[in-house]
């Protein structure tokens, strides 16, 4: 079983309650956007540690590591322009004392170009003792499928999901990152080791509008369906 890093992925979510600075949706950015974004990233890095995701953080469902009776199993979810995930790679390359040079920050840019991803912050429903027997369970009923090099896990039962933009659907399928054990808190208090993950959504806008509201709608591996907006013309 992977453990959390420092760079715990349920203390990013806390870390987007903080306050941040929004701009019109730039698709492609330019030079001087690329180094801003570059900079942005670098410098949280040191000055801080804890990234700051501002108004990217659309939802948050779970603030910290203790779990109510009715939490759901999306702890947040948060959205991904260029400009942010640019933002995001430098903060966490500089966190591994490699920051970015500015033809990799122009190269991972560009491979961003016209994209925006949605980010799944999640847990799973069970202890980490019963994810391999509800993951079997999942793979003999078709639900789950072995994914090579991955831990066996709630992830593996996400499925694609779609973003309304403009009246036309596109679909995605989900890239996961994790499991990964981390302690949580339940109701009564004790502790209980729990598997997270993020999963990410990334829709291609090119030839679309990218000024206006957008429509994710996706499902947890235990079938509850989620819909969540975004207005791009609110973000950078």
């Amino acid at each position: 079983m992977k453990t959390v890093t420092l760079l715990r992925r349920a203390a990013l979510i806390c870390a987007g309650l903080l306050a941040g600075s929004a701009a019109a949706f730039t698709p492609v950015l330019t030079p001087a956007l690329t180094t801003q974004a570059t900079k942005e990233g670098d410098t949280m890095s040191r000055d801080t540690g804890v990234y700051t995701w501002g108004p990217y953080l659309l939802k948050t469902y779970t603030e910290d590591i203790v779990l109510k009776a009715d939490s759901p199993e999306v702890d947040g979810i948060a959205l991904g322009t260029p400009y942010e995930r640019l933002r995001y790679e430098s903060f966490l390359d500089t966190f591994q004392a490699m920051p970015l040079t500015p033809d990799q920050a122009a190269q991972f840019a560009q491979k961003w170009n016209n994209k925006i991803s949605f980010l799944l912050y999640t847990h799973s429903p069970g202890p980490v003792a019963q994810e391999e027997e509800l993951w079997q369970q999942a793979y003999n009923q078709g639900e789950a499928t072995n994914t090579p090099g991955r831990e066996h896990s709630y992830l593996d039962l996400y499925q694609p999901a779609t973003l309304t933009v403009a009246g036309k659907t596109l679909t995605a399928k989900p890239e996961i990152d994790g499991p990964y054990g981390d302690q949580f808190t339940l109701p009564a208090g004790t502790p209980q080791f729990r598997y997270l993950g993020v999963v990410h959504y990334t829709f291609d806008l090119t030839g679309l509008p990218t000024n206006g509201s957008v429509t994710l709608n996706f499902k947890d591996s235990g079938g509850k369906a989620y819909t969540q907006k975004a207005d791009l013309s609110q973000l950078r």
